[in-house]
């Protein structure tokens, strides 16, 4: 489990990350006009720089986070992998933050996952829904008094080149949230 620590971590870097994060209305493919699922993920290729404002609540500090990512499918293209580099020291992790965002579609259950990957942290498998152009993720985490806290990360892409995203937490089940930090990002190839 995780301890508030590590949401102060996800704070900016899954607003960022998860990346991703995961949208744009123009350029979402209808499952109805394809007959691929994952051609709804093609959203995430390419080079994005992500700007993520972390705002000052009791799960963490208002700070200013700029990321580089790259997406790109694997040769067979079951997995689309998003590799994230905060451009400076990240003040949540003390270092320059560095993580991975896997999506994939499961034809069985006909879902979409979303795996986010740190070196310093327990990977996080994330329910993924896709409602046209938003992409959200929710899942649970411990906070620092063992209490559960309930996160979900809203990515929209309002075009083919831009993404704004939020990460929120509740502490009361899903009755309020509170906004942990907010990004835009802009993809520049």
């Amino acid at each position: 489990m995780r301890s508030l620590r590590h949401v102060k971590f996800l704070s900016g870097s899954t607003a960022s990350v998860l990346a991703l994060a995961l949208m744009a209305s123009a350029a979402t493919v209808e499952p109805s006009r394809t007959s691929d699922p994952r051609d709804r993920i093609n959203i995430w290729q390419g080079h994005w720089k992500i700007q993520t404002e972390r705002k000052e609540t009791p799960y963490s500090h208002a700070a200013s986070v700029s990321f580089n990512v790259d997406c790109s499918w694997m040769p067979n293209r079951g997995y689309m992998v998003c590799d994230y580099l905060s451009g400076s020291i990240d003040p949540a992790e003390g270092k320059p933050a560095n993580h991975l965002t896997i999506f994939t579609y499961n034809d069985k259950d006909k879902a979409y996952k979303h795996l986010g990957i740190s070196k310093d942290y327990k990977t996080l498998e994330e329910v993924t829904t896709i409602e046209g152009s938003l992409w959200r993720y929710t899942y649970e985490l411990k906070g620092d008094k063992g209490e559960t806290l309930q996160c979900r990360d809203e990515y929209e892409f309002v075009s083919p080149e831009k993404q704004t995203s939020r990460f929120e937490i509740s502490a009361d089940g899903g009755k309020h949230w509170t906004l942990v930090s907010e990004a835009v990002g802009t993809r520049v190839h």
